[in-house]
């Protein structure tokens, strides 16, 4: 039977994923993929790896980026697809954003300890080895482990998610620097997840970022947890009135919080026309 389907977005160890790039290509084989992308946040350390994993299938990769940017003061995330796997331009700018990343993962341990929740370096250094881009889920995750919440969604209700005692925010950059960011490496770049992006008009939105060089729309995505699933057939029209690449993936990052590998897809054509469109990138370069 043919390997109908891709997911394309997935998290590795190297930021806040649970599997390494070997253990994911390995994952996505078991479960009959016929694609599967890697999109770590702000790094590209792991895509060597992934691309050379031995796998006895013929399962299509595509290295990959996640970005967190801003958009008029709301969080959004911007994919890139086909992002080279070597890129002095791309490596300067992504260790800036780690550093960002890493000095937000400071204040929050900061505050959990002003909150009478004690982490040792040793128990940090355990959870951070190998890590590029440490983030939430990685103090979700030791919080769970030392019994004080249940799961890693408790974490987020109780002291991580926006607004919680523990949370920091982080200065991003404009998304239209990310989408430049990610065209300057002949990268495809892609909006992750627009729907829990709190914005006045979706469609605005998307025409912004599709003017400023987005390429596509992560349309499938598991909605239900944020409650947005209603509006998945208006993103769909929106998308596709606009011209853009519909993708999708499940956000796999290996723990019980957030989709299984696989539970969210695409059709793996998908992956030739951001080929295509990658190719088509370089050639105006």
């Amino acid at each position: 039977m043919a390997r109908a389907r891709a997911d394309l977005h997935t998290h590795s160890v190297l930021s806040d994923g649970n599997d390494s790039p070997t253990q994911l290509v390995s994952l996505a084989d078991e479960l009959r993929l016929g694609g599967i992308a890697l999109t770590d946040h702000d790094t590209i350390a792991g895509l060597r790896e992934f691309m050379e994993a031995k796998v006895t299938s013929d399962l299509l990769r595509v290295p990959g980026l996640e970005l967190s940017a801003d958009y008029e003061g709301q969080e959004v995330h911007i994919l890139g697809y086909f992002v080279p796997l070597e890129s002095t331009i791309l490596d300067s700018r992504l260790q800036d954003l780690r550093n960002r990343r890493q000095g937000k993962f400071s204040k929050m341990v900061e505050k959990l300890h002003g909150l009478g929740i004690e982490l040792q370096q040793g128990e940090l250094n355990e959870i951070l080895t190998g890590v590029e881009s440490p983030g939430r889920p990685h103090l979700a995750s030791l919080l769970v482990r030392k019994g004080i919440v249940k799961n890693t969604e408790e974490a987020f209700e109780l002291y991580l998610g926006e607004g919680k005692p523990a949370f920091v925010e982080k200065k991003r950059m404009h998304a239209f620097k990310a989408i430049d960011l990610l065209k300057s490496v002949g990268a495809v770049p892609v909006v992750a997840h627009p729907l829990t992006v709190k914005v006045a008009d979706l469609r605005e939105f998307l025409q912004d970022l599709a003017n400023a060089g987005v390429r596509g729309v992560e349309v499938e995505y598991d909605y239900r947890p944020v409650g947005f699933e209603t509006s998945l057939d208006e993103l769909m029209r929106i998308t596709r009135e606009l011209g853009l690449i519909e993708t999708g993936g499940s956000d796999y990052h290996g723990n019980s919080w957030m989709s299984g590998l696989g539970s969210t897809t695409v059709p793996v054509e998908t992956i030739e026309i951001l080929r295509a469109a990658a190719d088509e990138s370089n050639t105006e370069a």
